[in-house]
């Protein structure tokens, strides 16, 4: 059930990237960021009260829901927004793969966790994928240093998820997933609301762009941090990690179909050294899957 539970996070995350490609330049980052987790929020309270029957925070737990809504929420929302408005979907999809290396990465330098030799060759042939897909495999534009403002954006974005991740740990040992996610997004929407500015401006929008809102707040937010938060509790977030491997594939064929978005030969190439890379660093858990099944 666990991994199930992780897939379809993966899936209604890899449309939060094509419908937040669609919502991109329709209105301010910090508007739609603070659209999601608004939205987000409204639908996660009534639930949360009916299952817990209880809405206030642990006292334990206020920092590290704190640092969930700075890092989860306010910068990776920002982040990933930015990255859409100079990327493709299909580019973003590919590069949140890169979140277990950062989640473990961070677990080593924050928790002491181990990297194993299998882990750190992972690391480098997946990098070395990525390095693919950004110069769609022209190396003179990793020799000059130029590379698409969106894909570093999306990098930034995926080592605040992998803080956020390793930060959500200790908020869950005081608190449910469901009801960490439910304050993480109350406080990253608290943090967002000092940068909103003096106006709220939209640009042509249709119906579309709003149930493209709507699905981004409930589909990819609210149900999203909800499922992913269970997955981490249940298995660990290094272990969960394993199922961002098919963000790439989900996107790629989303943006193909909504987007008429496409990959050449070298980014497709990239993208298996990518998902290669994470199998090798993931091998061990992907192991224990197998076993368990």
């Amino acid at each position: 059930m666990s991994e199930w539970i992780l897939v379809m996070t993966s899936l209604l995350w890899a449309g939060n990237f094509v419908a937040g490609k669609f919502t991109a330049g329709h209105a301010p980052v910090i508007i739609l960021a603070e659209l999601r987790y608004g939205i987000a929020v409204v639908v996660m309270i009534p639930y949360i009260w009916i299952m817990e029957r209880r809405l206030l925070p642990v006292r334990q737990a206020v920092p590290a829901l704190i640092g969930m809504g700075l890092t989860g929420v306010a910068l990776f929302t920002v982040f990933m927004f930015w990255a859409l408005e100079r990327t493709s979907a299909t580019n973003i999809g590919l590069l949140s793969t890169l979140n277990p290396i950062a989640i473990a990465c961070i677990s080593y330098m924050l928790l002491g966790e181990k990297l194993t030799m299998r882990q750190a060759v992972g690391m480098v042939v997946s990098i070395g994928g990525v390095l693919l897909v950004i110069t769609h495999g022209e190396w003179d534009r990793f020799l000059g240093l130029q590379f698409n403002k969106g894909d570093l954006l999306m990098l930034a974005a995926v080592a605040v998820w992998g803080l956020y991740t390793v930060i959500a740990r200790n908020a869950m040992k005081y608190m449910t997933p469901i009801a960490s996610a439910l304050w993480s997004g109350i406080f990253g929407f608290l943090l967002l609301l000092p940068f909103t500015g003096k106006s709220i401006t939209f640009i042509e929008v249709s119906p579309a762009f709003w149930g493209a809102i709507l699905y981004i707040g409930i589909g990819a937010t609210a149900l999203a941090m909800v499922l992913w938060n269970i997955g981490v509790h249940r298995v660990g977030g290094t272990r969960a990690g394993i199922f961002l491997n098919l963000n790439p594939i989900f996107t790629a064929i989303l943006a193909y179909l909504f987007l008429g978005e496409s990959m050449n030969g070298a980014q497709w190439i990239g993208t298996l050294v990518v998902i290669g890379g994470m199998l090798i660093f993931s091998r061990n858990q992907v192991r224990k899957l197998v076993k368990e099944r």
